[in-house]
């Protein structure tokens, strides 16, 4: 009789334990399944609202970015120098649009400087909150390829992994 309570006791344990968590794991494969990029909303520098569906281009390439984080400085530089990234966007290939998503308003005007007068400079006024429902980033600077659809074609933490991508 005991064998048959210990044998329960295991069997009620092991399905309690197996249904813990909400089943939801982070991967590459979540961002398809959220909200259209095209909804996503930010300010530009003079206070005007846009939708992504708004810009234009064959890419967009976007870059989350955080003005206090020295990997944002050191990413927004490095895009700067890009020679093949001014070429795409000189022809109108890529448009890119920086997009700041930490900080405040003070902050990301100082910082507009150090953005390209080519690129848009935008502000999410959600915060990372605002970013969530349309790309799934774990971490700032991140930047996101789009396609003309706002289709998300690639992310990723440096302008390397988009180069040879973008001159397919």
């Amino acid at each position: 009789m005991k064998s048959i309570y210990l044998y329960l006791a295991c069997l009620l344990s092991i399905s309690l334990f197996a249904c813990q968590g909400n089943g939801r794991y982070p991967d590459v494969q979540q961002g398809k399944l959220m909200a259209s990029a095209s909804a996503y909303e930010f300010i530009d520098i003079d206070g005007t609202r846009h939708l992504l569906q708004e810009v234009k281009g064959t890419y967009k390439l976007l870059v989350f970015y955080d003005p206090e984080s020295e990997e944002s400085f050191g990413l927004i530089a490095a895009m700067k120098q890009s020679v093949p990234l001014a070429q795409w966007v000189a022809s109108g290939k890529v448009n890119v649009v920086a997009i700041c998503v930490n900080g405040d308003l003070s902050q990301w005007s100082a910082y507009r400087k150090r953005i390209p007068s080519q690129w848009i400079n935008g502000f999410d006024l959600k915060g990372e909150g605002g970013v969530e429902p349309y790309f799934f980033l774990t971490s700032f600077p991140r930047l996101v390829l789009l396609n003309d659809a706002n289709e998300e074609m690639k992310t990723a933490m440096g302008l390397d992994a988009l180069i040879p991508f973008l001159e397919k």
